[in-house]
C-alpha cells in the first residue's frame, strides 16, 4: 500500500458503480411494470409497522390485498408514513406481472414507490463517482 489515496479512490469508484447499477435496476423494474404490468385494483387491508421516526412516532406502510383468478394475494408497500394516505378498505391501483406461469409479482401503481428510490441512489452514486475520480 504505497498510496492510500488510490485505494480510497478505487473504493469510491467501485461503490459508485454498484449504486449506479442498483439505481438502473430499480428504475428498470418500475418501467417494466409500467409497460408490461396488468392494471388491477387492490384494497388496503392492514398497516405494517416500519419502526419509528426520529420523534418516536410510529411509521406505517400498508398491505394491499389483490384477488386474481379466485386467489387472494397480499403484499406490503415500500413507502412508509406517520399517516398513510389511504385507510383500511380503500381501493388502490395495482399492477401485476407474471414472472413465470405460477409466480405473480405485484406493485402498488405509484410513481414514488420505485423511481424516487432509484433517483436518490443514482445521485449518491454519481457524487461518489466524481469524488473517486477526483481522488484518483
Amino acid at each position: 500500500m504505497k498510496e492510500p489515496k488510490y485505494w480510497i479512490a478505487r473504493l469510491f469508484v467501485i461503490l459508485a458503480i454498484f449504486l449506479l447499477l442498483l439505481a438502473m435496476n430499480t428504475v428498470r423494474k418500475w418501467i417494466l411494470f409500467r409497460i408490461f404490468g396488468i392494471p388491477l385494483t387492490g384494497r388496503v387491508v392492514s398497516f405494517v409497522s416500519r419502526g419509528r421516526d426520529r420523534y418516536q412516532v410510529p411509521l406505517l406502510s400498508f398491505e394491499i390485498l389483490v384477488e386474481v383468478d379466485g386467489k387472494e394475494h397480499r403484499f406490503p408497500t415500500n413507502l412508509h408514513w406517520n399517516r398513510p394516505p389511504y385507510r383500511i378498505g380503500d381501493s388502490v391501483p395495482v399492477r401485476m406481472m407474471r414472472v413465470s406461469q405460477n409466480e405473480l409479482t405485484f406493485m402498488w401503481d405509484h410513481l414514488e414507490e420505485y423511481v424516487t428510490d432509484g433517483f436518490f441512489v443514482l445521485v449518491i452514486g454519481l457524487v461518489l463517482l466524481v469524488m473517486g475520480i477526483g481522488f484518483w
